[in-house]
């Protein structure tokens, strides 16, 4: 089989070949990415371009890496499928409100009760936290990809940069209790 052609650029390696096949030796080489990168985290996108109609990337969350709480427009999916750690997803009403909290795991170390896989189907707020010190997942997205439309930042949301206020809403969501 052809080896898939690959591109990098900032916490991103587009991986593009007709057939992707990704092995655990894929998974430990992320795992390293993330580890290096200053936010902590690192992806594999297998798709072309942020054009496509469908984004579709391995991501590995290495600490505690902080997405500020987003939604997507109508018509925009997005799912995650875990392959590797914990994470919880947080939903949030426009107030900035905590509405929902779903636990994820790989469906090997999942009971019947445990959730391996999460899907946003509408515009609501959401965040994922890891609980594990390496999360992996499989995300897709409906695409293309165009910035500020496809995921729009909450308003209620600490900026990256402000580290002190990220602290605080990280310990605010895990107090939360459903």
């Amino acid at each position: 089989m052809k080896q898939p052609h690959s591109a990098t650029s900032a916490g991103a390696q587009y991986i593009q070949a007709p057939i992707i096949q990704l092995t655990t030796k894929h998974l430990t080489e992320l795992k390293t990415l993330a580890a290096n990168a200053h936010n902590g985290r690192f992806r594999y996108c297998l798709h072309e371009s942020h054009e496509a109609a469908i984004q579709e990337m391995i991501i590995c969350l290495h600490g505690m890496s902080y997405f500020p709480p987003h939604r997507h427009p109508t018509g925009v999916v997005e799912s995650y499928h875990m392959i590797e750690g914990q994470m919880d997803v947080f939903t949030f009403d426009d107030a900035g409100n905590i509405i929902g909290k779903t636990a994820l795991a790989p469906i090997h170390a999942s009971d019947e009760n445990k959730v391996f896989f999460h899907k946003v189907t509408s515009p609501c707020y959401h965040t994922v936290v890891p609980r594990s010190d390496y999360v992996i997942y499989h995300e897709v997205l409906t695409g293309p990809w165009v910035p500020d439309y496809t995921s729009q930042t909450a308003p209620f949301s600490p900026a990256q940069e402000d580290s002190a206020a990220v602290d605080k809403f990280i310990r605010e969501l895990n107090e939360f209790r459903v």
